[in-house]
């Protein structure tokens, strides 16, 4: 398969977040390890988004904005005449149904989707890991009569960090003394400022508190301030090359209701979750964890008091674990990636 390439369409913002290019990225890694050839065409990409790249590895390419507009779709159809991928993988809600139309006439399309609420736009491809995605089979098949359809938690898109450490031995919660705390790569709600002293005072001093921030958070500097005047002070990390050696040492998780809640399962980690976002909402409903909702008013303070209450609940976060196995065995990557390069084999250039 090392003629074929698959080029990505997607952006990541402080606004909207990271989540679209984190699970692009999943696929991107394993279209990799395929032997596959990865572009990826985003508008006005953050700085750190050539590192990634040069993980995968793939190519970034910069397209004119704003994102949506004729000249963003033209480049775009552009670049796929020039390439001539066996497919585009387009991901983002920010993008209206006339511009996936126009890629799916320009060449095979695999739409990255976490609800059947689209018109039709002949996606070859529907791809949906959301719990309740088997659910909605029947109304993605009214969008993309004609798609291949790759939906719930066995296409789960894990990144190849977290796959790689799911494989391992993890050390027992029993022997686990931290607590995470990470709502996504740009964090809209700024719930890192807002919970760290409030979740300080509810843990004892001897559980370590550590934050996590993606490289679209804008208020590093701040947070890093606050998490040295607490008592004992919490370690803020930002954007570090790989977030499995954090993940592999914690016994419990307070993370946003997005893409990493597929990689926790995947790492059989207790976890509560938080809706920061209106996308994530419906999906946390059949969710694997807790969930509360980050978007109201005194938010930090419910989900301080029940990840307490978790902490301090040993077995019932054993039996959490427990109830994780075989959901998510994070090689939902792998079987997208396969599936792309495998389905369309028969479309690669000569």
């Amino acid at each position: 398969m090392s003629g074929s390439t698959v080029v990505f369409r997607v952006d990541a913002t402080a606004a909207m977040g990271t989540g679209h290019l984190m699970r692009c990225r999943a696929i991107a890694e394993a279209v990799a390890e395929h032997g596959g050839t990865v572009v990826f065409a985003m508008v006005d990409p953050l700085p750190a988004a050539q590192a990634m790249m040069d993980g995968i590895p793939a190519r970034l390419l910069s397209l004119p904005g704003p994102a949506g507009s004729q000249p963003d779709l033209q480049e775009l159809v552009g670049l796929m005449r020039s390439l001539r991928p066996c497919i585009t993988v387009v991901d983002g809600y920010h993008l209206d149904d006339a511009y996936w139309r126009r890629v799916a006439e320009e060449g095979p399309l695999a739409a990255l989707w976490d609800a059947a609420d689209r018109q039709d736009v002949c996606a070859d491809v529907i791809i949906d890991a959301s719990p309740n995605a088997n659910a909605s089979a029947t109304a993605y098949a009214e969008i993309s009569a004609q798609a291949l359809m790759l939906l719930g938690p066995r296409y789960a898109l894990i990144r190849r960090d977290i796959r790689e450490a799911a494989r391992q031995v993890q050390l027992p919660l029993s022997q686990r003394q931290q607590v995470l705390v990470s709502f996504g790569g740009s964090d809209p709600l700024n719930l890192s400022m807002a919970l760290l002293p409030v979740l300080r005072q509810r843990f004892q001093d001897s559980v370590d508190i550590t934050v996590l921030v993606g490289a679209a958070y804008p208020h590093h500097q701040d947070l890093r301030k606050l998490a040295d005047k607490v008592v004992p002070p919490v370690q803020v990390v930002v954007n570090p090359p790989s977030v499995a050696p954090l993940f592999c040492r914690v016994g419990l998780v307070i993370s946003a209701a997005g893409g990493t809640i597929g990689e926790l399962v995947a790492l059989g980690l207790p976890a509560l979750s938080v809706v920061v976002a209106q996308n994530q909402a419906a999906a946390s409903v059949d969710g694997p964890y807790p969930c509360i909702d980050g978007r109201v008013p005194g938010a930090e303070q419910r989900i301080a008091a029940q990840a307490a209450a978790m902490w301090q609940d040993l077995p019932g976060r054993e039996r959490m674990v427990q109830a994780l196995r075989g959901v998510v065995d994070g090689e939902g990557a792998v079987r997208v990636a396969s599936a792309l390069l495998t389905h369309f084999r028969e479309r690669l250039p000569s």
